[in-house]
């Protein structure tokens, strides 16, 4: 008889605080709340957007996505986000397909609880 196990795979994120701060203290309440919940939407975009392109096998357009999810991820404060974006390059460069696919799933993962943690992170006062 084998034994099937289940494994919950989780992710652990943070959103460092001193961006959403350095945003406030240059543009102010209103205009960085505005800019975080836009940055926001572009970032869940770009996980979608990079999905798609795996899927199509469009390479090019998967790894220009990851490089601007990198950036956008770094000045939100996302940096997992960013790290597994910038592997998700990698990936694309070497090119290693297998660890493509690997480091997509894990992409979204670390996206969504990023994404929980920012909108999170957002709603509190500044």
């Amino acid at each position: 008889m084998s034994l099937v196990s289940h494994l919950k795979i989780s992710e652990k994120v943070s959103v460092h605080a001193e961006s959403f701060r350095l945003l406030q203290n240059s543009l102010g309440d209103a205009a960085s709340q505005d800019v975080i919940e836009r940055a926001i939407v572009e970032v869940a975009e770009r996980i979608g957007s990079i999905e798609q392109s795996l899927l199509l096998s469009d390479l090019e357009h998967l790894r220009k996505t990851a490089r601007g999810l990198a950036a956008i991820s770094q000045q939100l404060g996302l940096l997992a986000l960013a790290r597994v974006a910038q592997d998700a390059v990698s990936c694309v460069d070497k090119p290693d397909i297998n660890a493509l696919h690997a480091v997509t799933h894990r992409l979204v993962r670390v996206g969504d609880a990023s994404l929980a943690a920012a909108i999170d992170g957002a709603a509190l006062p500044m």
